[in-house]
């Protein structure tokens, strides 16, 4: 009785904390107002959604007792975040007229210095390269013509997809991933910018090319995730440029594109040929790797830490930990041997929503203070862009980081914000390329 008890109080605090939060963030983002969404709206319903409500599912399903010490951490960063978009709004006198006004603002239409064609061309001669580079140093074959002259062979696959990118031994491993999930990506939203602002044939023909080479380079390992995302990234950006005409046809139009390859990955890899029940079945698995994985796993992280292993104090955030000289413990990996045990198909290795980088770390005092950084890191970049010129530059950048922090849901700080070549990006943008 004391259990079910303690449970409902856990629901009504976690009713309280959703509508504080929802009301700091209509207060300072107008996140219900779906015409003019912000970076902190983006960030707020992709955490809510796929974090927060699934959260009391995984909670019942649970009956441990580190799923308490889970809870709160999930429940915080509902308060910490919008208290750093909070502070941020009221030390820059931001007010929620300017996100209208950025959207009904015009896109200027320069004409762009030849410097700037020529960067966009090394960029793409570049990329095109590190493709050339990638292929070069395979040492199996490449899981997406391996799948498609061998389908049905799920775990051979698995190997050949980890090892392709993941576990590739060269120098360079990180560059092919910066390539693949930052250079192309931008590349393909500044020639669909370029090209709807300047509807000329050369730019056409460069996001046509851009796009099908960054597509076939993101499906080369079979990773659902990437090629998604440039379709995703399309339609954010699409948004930004026509959100007064989209509809909710347009909207169901991307969603389908967005599940189309991963769906089609996943029917091809497990099944010899396409049926309705294995097309169901892809979706339903997409559908639940969508919504529900992701609190899922995050579960693990909090009863991993401390139970099996101390807190990192820093030894878990990637390679960033050569540059504090500590030694890097992959958590990740432990815990997705944890879950899954080491006799799974592929690499086994977890990745989790931000919160659990910070607890683990930290524990319950990094999450806070963490999440509080985050927020007043996001809105002041919110507000940067906001304040800016409309150019093609800075609606890329827009789309960019509106991504970068959605995907703080599945990934942790490391990776959804400084490995994703995010740095790079702000750096772009404020030199003022392509405006």
């Amino acid at each position: 009785m004391l259990g079910l008890v303690d449970d409902i109080e856990v629901f009504i605090i976690g009713a309280i904390l959703a509508c504080s939060s929802a009301f700091i963030m209509q207060r300072t983002n107008r996140v219900f107002d779906l015409r003019h969404l912000t970076i902190p709206a983006v960030w707020y319903f992709t955490y809510f959604v796929l974090i927060f409500l699934p959260s009391f599912f995984v909670f019942i399903d649970k009956p441990s007792p580190y799923r308490y010490t889970y809870m709160a951490a999930v429940c915080s960063a509902l308060l910490t975040v919008p208290f750093g978009v909070l502070l941020t709004t009221a030390l820059s006198s931001f007010r929620t007229k300017e996100i209208k006004a950025f959207y009904d603002l015009p896109i200027e239409r320069p004409m762009l210095p030849n410097r700037n064609k020529l960067l966009f061309v090394a960029a793409l001669i570049l990329g095109i390269g590190l493709i050339c580079s990638w292929y070069y140093e395979q040492s199996t074959p490449i899981p997406l013509f391996y799948m498609l002259a061998n389908p049905g062979s799920a775990g051979e696959l698995a190997w050949l997809r980890d090892y392709s990118f993941k576990l590739l031994d060269s120098p360079i491993r990180y560059l092919y991933h910066l390539n693949r999930d930052f250079l192309f990506p931008l590349l393909i939203l500044i020639a669909l910018g370029s090209y709807l602002i300047h509807r000329s044939r050369a730019w056409l023909i460069l996001f046509l090319f851009c796009t099908l080479t960054g597509v076939v380079y993101a499906s080369a390992n079979i990773a659902k995730s990437p090629t998604a995302t440039i379709i995703l990234l399309m339609m954010i950006n699409l948004y930004i440029y026509y959100n007064k005409r989209i509809n909710f046809r347009h909207i169901l139009a991307g969603f389908v594109l967005f599940l189309s390859f991963p769906t089609f990955v996943l029917v091809v890899s497990e099944n010899s040929g396409f049926t309705l029940d294995a097309i169901f079945e892809a979706v339903t698995r997409m559908l639940w790797r969508i919504f529900y994985a992701p609190t899922w796993v995050l579960y693990y992280f909090f009863e991993v830490v401390p139970a099996h292993v101390p807190f990192l104090y820093g030894r878990g955030m990637g390679s960033i930990t050569k540059l504090v000289g500590v030694d890097y413990f992959d958590l990740g990996h432990y815990v997705g041997v944890y879950v899954l045990g080491a006799g799974g198909s592929g690499y086994s290795s977890a990745t989790a929503a931000f919160v659990a980088e910070l607890y683990t770390d930290f524990g319950f005092p990094g999450a806070i203070i963490g999440g509080f950084i985050l927020g007043v890191v996001m809105q002041c970049m919110n507000i940067s862009v906001l304040r800016g010129n409309k150019s093609i530059m800075s609606v890329v950048t827009y789309t960019l980081l509106i991504y970068f922090f959605a995907t703080l849901t599945y990934l942790q700080i490391v990776g959804a914000l400084i490995l994703s070549g995010l740095p790079i990006l702000w750096l772009l943008y404020k030199s003022n390329c392509f405006r």
